[in-house]
């Protein structure tokens, strides 16, 4: 039997949660990296090769998220057509920033180190992952594109499990970037940022726990409240409560990413241009159009 578009909407989501995560530790990694002894030292073409590789990571994240977000807030926990082609595309056009992210990681390192020809280090590092996650797929006989109907009737069991699957998606890299959070606090150079940057950061870890508590919260209700049982209250419950935790997250995904920007560059200006730019950027893709497509009435 060929699989019924709710396991083919499991399935995706589950992809997802693979890249989501390794872009959250990417993020971690690149802002911990700021607060090594080392940076200071780090040029303007390695500063702007991190600065590159962190939005491009904040790109990915935005996208993997994105879909999700649909999935909720239009189509009400149904599983469609629409949806699980534009977690498709939004998977793909993720990889191509994770690649561009790693591309420019393995330059700033390259140069970092002083190695000879570091744009090569720098091209290497975009194209290895590029074939990887594009050539192969390309070079091994494609399957015929299946005819999916536009929608199906998903049962409340299927709904449930998919609501769960996402706070899957989100958790794992939100949990991963706390802990380089955490780690930044005990930086020597942490100590050398002006006393408002450093409540800022302290701010940014408080939404973050705030966003793991709701993300955990409907597996803890499921069990205490309902006891495991499906039910369409659990289900409200639960959208609700992840539809919330996605703004606590990206909030304080925006101040970090005015530290790291204030790190880069030690311009006030730019820093907050970069928070903003974030901020808009997550509202947009995961509450904004989400709501305007359900406004239009696209299923």
């Amino acid at each position: 039997m060929p699989p019924t578009l709710a396991d083919r909407l499991k399935t995706s989501l589950d992809e997802l949660r693979m890249q989501v995560l390794g872009a959250q530790v990417l993020f971690g990694f690149q802002f911990q990296g700021l607060f090594q002894d080392t940076f200071e030292q780090a040029g303007s073409l390695e500063r702007t090769a991190h600065s590159l590789s962190l939005a491009a990571i904040l790109v990915a994240f935005a996208m993997l998220i994105a879909a999700p977000a649909q999935h909720r807030l239009v189509e009400a926990g149904e599983a469609t057509r629409r949806v699980i082609e534009l977690s498709a595309r939004c998977a793909e056009f993720a990889l191509v920033a994770q690649a561009v992210a790693l591309g420019c990681i393995g330059f700033a390192i390259a140069l970092h180190i002083e190695m000879p020809q570091p744009l090569l280090s720098g091209i290497a590092a975009f194209m290895i992952p590029m074939l990887a996650w594009f050539g192969l797929g390309a070079w091994v006989s494609p399957a015929p594109r299946p005819q999916l109907p536009e929608r199906e009737m998903t049962d409340l069991h299927k709904r449930i499990e998919q609501m769960l699957t996402e706070a899957r998606v989100i958790l794992p890299g939100v949990q991963a970037m706390l802990g380089f959070q955490l780690i930044v606090c005990m930086a020597q150079s942490f100590e050398k940022l002006p006393r408002g940057l450093q409540f800022l950061h302290f701010g940014g870890l408080a939404l973050g726990l705030c966003s793991i508590a709701l993300l955990i919260a409907p597996a803890a209700v499921h069990r205490l409240a309902f006891h495991g049982n499906d039910d369409a209250r659990f289900h409200s419950v639960g959208t609700r409560l992840l539809t919330i935790a996605l703004l606590p997250l990206a909030v304080s995904i925006s101040c970090e990413t005015f530290i790291a920007a204030w790190k880069l560059g030690e311009d006030p200006v730019l820093a907050t241009l970069a928070a903003v730019s974030v901020l808009l950027m997550f509202t947009g893709a995961w509450y904004l159009l989400p709501l305007a497509v359900r406004a239009r009435g696209i299923s």
